[in-house]
């Protein structure tokens, strides 16, 4: 099962912020769990060995204002992409973040941890605290959620800063656009993790769909401490060729909602790879509202 955790936070003080904080979302996350709960906060920070190898055990959507905030863009900045901004927020705005575990037992504990200092749980995002107003928790079955429904085209958009582990040769040279091979790939191994279903491989996949439009960026991340890329933030038009089977756009379409579940790509965990996904049925209804 997959739980999703979202905090509903409201700021102590105003001040600054950078649009994109994963990394600081990611080290205030680890904090909070690590003051109820030591030995978890190190599972959340280092991950599982699994067969001499890490497994991530959650991705991350970070903090996003939704009132008492104005994004502020440098002098001839390109202003199309929120990532290129800085967002100035009041005393009190309000935000939310949320945490996708992908294991029971640590989700469970993580929960009861949450629910145990309820009423002191605070978060520090880059020096500025943010009281918790309210948890929300939803359980979701990811052999349901990959049951997709049928589309012929899918609007796919990264909101956070996303990048590709290379399938083949050095890996620490990252792809930084909708590669839809290593698209697949990701989503599929996730998918493989979560719920040991098989699937055809990735080449094979992405021989049945191409991308239609695309308008993409790799901004410049300020004050990087790390050596994973900034990655691509925009929006792709996937469409799925006519031959091919419901059942295969099933496939494909769970696994596209999933990756909305989990985020795509490398880095989840630090709020990398947050899609979300808006499909011509959808275009259809927003237009006739």
């Amino acid at each position: 099962m997959i739980t999703v955790i979202e905090f509903v936070l409201r700021a102590v003080s105003g001040g600054g912020l950078p649009w994109f904080v994963g990394h600081e979302c990611r080290a205030g996350l680890i904090d909070l769990i690590s003051k109820f709960d030591p030995d978890l906060g190190s599972v959340f920070h280092e991950g599982l060995d699994v067969g001499g190898r890490r497994k991530v055990i959650f991705s991350l959507k970070p903090l996003r204002f939704v009132s008492d905030f104005e994004v502020v863009f440098p002098e001839k900045s390109f202003r199309r992409f929120l990532v290129d901004g800085n967002v100035v927020f009041r005393p009190g705005a309000r935000a939310s973040m949320s945490v996708a575990v992908f294991r029971d037992d640590l989700a469970s504990r993580f929960v009861a941890r949450l629910l145990s200092g309820v009423s002191e749980l605070r978060i520090n995002v880059k020096g500025y605290e943010f009281e918790v107003d309210r948890l929300g928790f939803e359980v979701m079955n990811p052999r349901e959620v990959v049951r997709g429904e049928l589309f012929e085209e899918v609007d796919v958009e990264f909101i956070t800063p996303t990048y590709f582990n290379p399938l083949r040769g050095d890996a620490r040279y990252k792809i930084l656009y909708p590669d839809l091979t290593l698209m697949f790939a990701s989503l599929i191994s996730i998918s493989h993790q979560l719920t040991d279903i098989s699937y055809p491989r990735p080449e094979e996949l992405a021989e049945l769909t191409y991308i239609s439009g695309l308008e993409i960026k790799t901004p410049y991340i300020k004050e990087m401490g790390h050596e994973a890329p900034t990655g691509f933030v925009g929006w792709v038009k996937l469409r799925i060729k006519k031959e091919v089977n419901d059942e295969v756009r099933r496939m494909i379409a769970g696994l596209l909602k999933l990756g909305e579940i989990t985020n795509i790509g490398g880095n989840r965990s630090g709020g990398y790879g947050v899609i979300k996904l808006k499909t011509e049925r959808e275009n259809v209804k927003t237009l006739n509202n």
